[in-house]
């Protein structure tokens, strides 16, 4: 069963600096960090397609660029940079010959209209530094005079090498005969002055977070001019980021989560989803809380250490959900101090069964969060059962305060062990103690082999999770990730 709730953020933190892994991780979002390429470029390009056009035959275009430069980029999002002229292109990765050329481009061909007019790219990017052979060159010439597929594709052949680029030009031009345009094609890639923010945008989609240059690698900070190509410039910045969180990962003998958890009447986590990650299941957003609690003692004093709330808020995988009454009333109602069974029973909340508290803390945020689920953040789990909301209330009139807290936390660790035993999850529960490696002592700690959870209950008279406690919500969570910062001595004062 699960060993804990996924991979904590740190282990999730990545800045891939290569075509390939952007692509993979961030899928239809890779056109965001498109920039325009320069307009000779574009020019050149354009001259292709409408001579191909013109020709009604397709065309071989060997291009060349030093690596990093963005040929790759380039060469899989034509239809992007110019959408009239290009169709999507296919990244053809198998044997050189005209019958699969043929079969792969006519499967293309099928998913769009018949009388689209549009030129297919077709980019062979797994032959760097191995030009075609001359029988090659015969099977390309092959396919592209082939009037239902090859005369409406674009072959495109990238290199690193110039006089590679130029010799296939040669030998193609003395088979197939003079092309529309001079080849090979030089390519440039974006602008300089577009590195540094392309660099912020791939650190933020990649990881679905934002603000995270805050964590102490800015790419405002590097000099574009110091770099030959932008996938060097990226790969500096990729180095540091890694050795970055490698390092913060090191610090402690364990890895830290904190997940502050309101126990209310509220049903469902209300206005926090305006205050953590629509990405990130119940991941605390630092720009959303400052925005929330401005004028708070403590978001002052955030506010001015803006770089070391994202960095907590990071180490500690900071997380905030909702406990509603169907789930912490029946904890209570089993595990909590005899004074309130009593009450409890007394308003007819039946004893449930362990099944029963495991089942309503499995269906509540908290619960999906242990099992390791990322749920859609305004999923609701309906309203609570008019007895459960009743009884609530009532203890609600008796105070929160005054220690009496600490007795329901000391009910919601029982819970959670039995909640871990029928869930088959490998951590053991501790209520009020120091952790065994840091001086925190949180409300529940659940203690797995490599890893530790704390959980910070608050709880609220009311339906508290709605708009006008907004601030309070934010400044609340805000002392708690100040207070972790001090005793871990990352704000030291």
């Amino acid at each position: 069963m699960n060993a804990s709730p996924g991979l904590h953020l740190l282990e999730q933190l990545i800045f891939p600096a290569r075509y390939e892994a952007l692509a993979s991780h961030l899928g239809a979002e890779l056109a965001s960090l498109l920039v325009t390429p320069e307009v000779e470029t574009q020019n050149l390009l354009e001259d292709a397609a409408r001579g191909l056009m013109a020709r009604g035959e397709g065309l071989f275009l060997p291009i060349y660029a030093p690596s990093g430069t963005g040929k790759t980029t380039l060469a899989n999002n034509l239809d992007k940079f110019l959408p009239g002229l290009f169709l999507p292109t296919i990244l053809f990765s198998g044997n050189v010959n005209a019958d699969a050329l043929q079969r792969e481009t006519a499967h293309h061909l099928s998913k769009f209209a018949v009388n689209d007019k549009r030129i297919v790219p077709i980019n062979i990017d797994h032959r760097e530094g191995s030009p075609p052979s001359g029988e090659e060159l015969a099977e390309i010439k092959r396919f592209l005079r082939h009037p239902e597929g090859g005369s409406k594709a674009l072959i495109l052949w990238p290199d690193t090498q110039r006089d590679l680029s130029e010799a296939m030009s040669r030998a193609y031009s003395d088979i197939a005969g003079k092309p529309p345009i001079d080849l090979p094609v030089a390519i440039s890639g974006p602008p300089r002055e577009t590195w540094q923010e392309i660099a912020k945008t791939t650190l933020r989609l990649v990881n679905s977070i934002d603000s995270l240059e805050d964590l102490g690698v800015e790419p405002s900070s590097y000099d574009p001019s110091g770099f030959t190509s932008l996938g060097g410039f990226l790969r500096e910045i990729s180095d540091d980021f890694a050795k970055l969180v490698t390092s913060m990962r090191r610090e402690m003998r364990k890895s830290l989560r904190l997940a502050i958890v309101f126990a209310s009447e509220s049903s469902d986590a209300g206005i926090l989803t305006h205050l953590t990650s629509s990405n990130q299941f119940g991941l605390l957003d630092g720009s959303a809380l400052l925005d929330s609690s401005p004028d708070s003692e403590v978001g002052k004093w955030w506010k001015a250490r803006r770089g070391l709330l994202t960095s907590t808020i990071v180490r500690l995988d900071a997380r905030a959900f909702s406990l509603p009454p169907s789930a912490s009333v029946g904890i209570l109602r089993r595990y909590g101090p005899e004074e309130v069974k009593e009450n409890l029973n007394s308003l007819g909340v039946r004893l449930p069964g362990d099944s029963v508290v495991t089942r309503n803390i499995e269906r509540c945020d908290l619960g999906k969060y242990l099992l390791g689920q990322s749920k859609a953040i305004l999923e609701t789990k309906g309203t609570p059962t008019t007895t459960s909301l009743l009884a609530f209330q009532y203890l609600a009139e008796s105070g929160f305060t005054a220690g009496r807290d600490k007795a329901l936390n000391y009910a919601l660790a029982e819970a959670l062990t039995a909640f871990a035993s029928a869930q088959g999850l490998s951590y053991t529960t501790m209520a009020e103690k120091k952790l065994d490696f840091c001086p925190l002592i949180p409300d529940n700690s659940l203690n797995f082999e490599k890893e530790a959870i704390c959980l910070e209950y608050t709880w609220r008279a009311s339906d508290f999770m709605v708009a006008k406690n907004r601030g309070n919500i934010a400044a609340y969570c805000l002392r708690k990730l100040r207070n972790y910062s001090r005793e871990l001595g990352w704000a030291p004062e």
